[in-house]
């Protein structure tokens, strides 16, 4: 589905745990409604600030419905996110999207989806998706974060009957210390029981680098929903670029991404 830029306006807001708020949008434009984007495509949100902070600022979608509405998870960062999580409904912004490339339907493995801040909306996208598809069952979570607070939206994810597996680096809630370390023994398990398995993981860039060594070493399909900085969303800027293996040096996040084969992707 090809992007569309349209108007859109806050009808909802939810205040979670750990600073973290649930915008809930709906497009004015009925004509280019979010309904159909796949996990891990974003949007590009830009509020009715003038001239002041001109650039817009990318968030995986949450959930979105044909009827218009859609959602989007943030947390105040940076100035543009902190303005964004004071609005209040009757809000207006321009909605640039969907754009990107996300992740690919439930399949016939086991998908494994590794979270961590504000890297939940994809993988939450994605088991919404099962859920209503009747696939649930053939995904699981593996979620951390720093604390307790960190960990938002369980009810949903445990409403779906998908199994969590949590980790927070202070042991308030369950295994102590990062999520990578659940992850290792879930792929040793699955390699020795030759269960047919693939991880979908989308968190801070440090945490996917670990994951993505965890899952080459387990020789797993990982695939990678990256965190860049994106200036406009479409490949104009050409400032996301990420290191690959292949015919060219870099790709861009927003255009050739956020979703990347581990394996493509040029890290140490």
């Amino acid at each position: 589905m090809p992007p569309s830029q349209f108007p859109a306006r806050v009808v909802a807001k939810l205040e979670l745990t750990g600073g973290y708020v649930v915008l809930e949008l709906l497009g004015e434009d009925r004509g280019a409604p979010l309904g159909d984007c796949v996990p891990g495509q974003f949007v590009m949100l830009r509020g009715d600030w003038g001239r002041d902070l001109l650039n817009p600022r990318a968030f995986s979608v949450l959930w979105a419905e044909p009827d218009g509405r859609f959602a989007v998870m943030l947390k105040g960062y940076g100035r543009g996110t902190s303005l964004m999580c004071a609005m209040e409904p009757g809000a207006r912004m321009t909605v640039t999207g969907p754009l990107g490339r996300g992740f690919r339907p439930p399949t016939d493995a086991t998908q494994i989806l590794v979270a961590g801040g504000v890297g939940l909306p994809p993988l939450y996208l994605q088991a919404r998706h099962a859920h209503v598809l009747g696939r649930a069952a053939r995904l699981e979570l593996l979620y951390g974060g720093r604390d307790r607070d960190d960990l938002v939206l369980l009810d949903d994810f445990a409403a779906w009957d998908i199994p969590m597996t949590l980790a927070t680096e202070d042991g308030s809630v369950g295994t102590k210390g990062f999520v990578t370390v659940p992850l290792a023994e879930r792929l040793a398990r699955a390699n020795r029981d030759r269960e047919p398995v693939e991880v979908l993981a989308c968190g801070p860039t440090p945490m996917l680098a670990a994951v993505r060594k965890v899952g080459l070493a387990a020789n797993v399909t990982t695939w990678l929903c990256l965190e860049e900085e994106m200036a406009c969303g479409f490949g104009v800027c050409l400032g996301c670029a990420v290191p690959v293996y292949g015919d060219k040096p870099y790709r861009y996040c927003c255009s050739d991404g956020p979703v990347f084969d581990a394996r493509q992707v040029r890290w140490p």
